[in-house]
């Protein structure tokens, strides 16, 4: 008798609702964990591991979902993939879908392209052999003056926590001022804690505000911040995901493309979603700033929108002077808008 018989029995003859929850739920965890591995191929890994609470864990790991999608594809007519991130497409094709005549369509942006500033910091990086104090105080600067360029809401994206509480605390003891007020994502934020979070991102705020943010989180992606609820995206580092079991799995399972797929791909998809928090709408205006010498590099500048094909680059001593050419041109432009008849 299997274990799933004995669990069916068990609830069939168990009187104490509490129990027979808890029971209830593992026997679900159960039946998923022994359907998946009927279903498990050449493209599933077996892995152990103990996790950080001390527990054993066997995890079924699903390194290439494109055969068990093609069984779902295949009872419809047709199937579209639409994203602003599927780049580049050919990783997305081989994850998605085992059929060799997909094919893809690049849709041009419909928003103006000199609406946005995107450069790329060259003096910064956030390789490990990079990280310490003097580091953490040229992200810290940058983002002191992207924020006192022009008045408005921006966010900080970071790839972790530990990087986002070592640049915070720089920032806050040699670049606060009385002007700028900044706000910090947590770990384990509530549901209200977060609305209250993206409620402090208004239009009409007297004083600039920045958000501490973690790439690849709850404010990175899904979120609407129009017109001047948002005008500027500070990106620091390229997005890469830790080490760990799964990646590093991932990297031995794809070979010659394995570092691109475990880690590379997926990092730069958190840097487009951060990324495209700035502009909304055809009427959003902003800058996006991008900190990691990294981005100038072939492999990085391969996985560019074509939309980003404008990419200035700067150094903290000439950041100042490329934001401040951007918002005059900008200011110059909202005026023109205005005076002219109609508007």
């Amino acid at each position: 008798m299997n274990v799933l018989s004995k669990l069916e029995d068990y609830l069939e003859e168990c009187k104490d609702a509490e129990k027979k929850k808890r029971v209830l739920d593992f026997y679900f965890a159960v039946r998923s964990f022994l359907n998946i591995h009927d279903i498990m191929d050449e493209n599933y890994v077996i892995f152990s591991e103990m996790m950080e609470d001390g527990r054993f864990q066997i995890k079924l790991f699903c390194v290439n979902p494109a055969v068990n999608l093609q069984n779902y594809l295949e009872q419809g007519n047709s199937t579209i993939f639409f994203s602003a991130t599927l780049l580049p497409v050919h990783y997305y094709k081989k994850l998605l879908s085992v059929e060799k005549d997909d094919y893809a369509v690049y849709a041009h942006s419909s928003f103006p392209q000199e609406n946005k500033f995107l450069f790329i910091g060259t003096d910064v990086s956030t390789r490990y052999t990079r990280r310490g104090e003097s580091t953490y105080q040229r992200f810290a600067r940058y983002i002191a003056v992207m924020a006192e360029q022009k008045k408005g809401n921006y966010m900080a994206f970071f790839p972790s926590y530990k990087l986002m509480d070592d640049v915070w605390q720089v920032y806050q003891e040699e670049f606060s001022s009385g002007w700028v007020r900044c706000i910090c994502q947590h770990a384990s934020m509530t549901e209200r804690e977060r609305e209250e979070f993206l409620e402090e991102f208004t239009e009409e705020s007297a004083d600039t505000l920045v958000g501490f943010c973690v790439m690849g989180g709850i404010f990175s992606e899904g979120i609407d911040l129009t017109q001047d609820r948002l005008i500027g995206a500070m990106i620091v580092g390229t997005g890469i995901p830790q080490v760990c079991n799964e990646r590093e799995i991932l990297k031995q399972y794809f070979g010659a493309e394995g570092f691109d797929y475990a880690y590379l791909y997926p990092g730069m998809n958190k840097v487009l979603q951060a990324a495209g928090r700035v502009i909304r709408t055809r009427k959003d205006r902003g800058t996006i700033l991008l900190m990691d010498e990294r981005f100038t590099g072939r492999d990085y500048r391969m996985l560019f929108p074509r939309e980003w094909n404008d990419a200035a680059v700067c150094i903290l001593e000439n950041v100042e002077q490329q934001l401040g050419a951007f918002w005059k041109m900008e200011e110059k432009k909202s005026t023109g808008r205005k005076k002219m008849p109609g508007i």
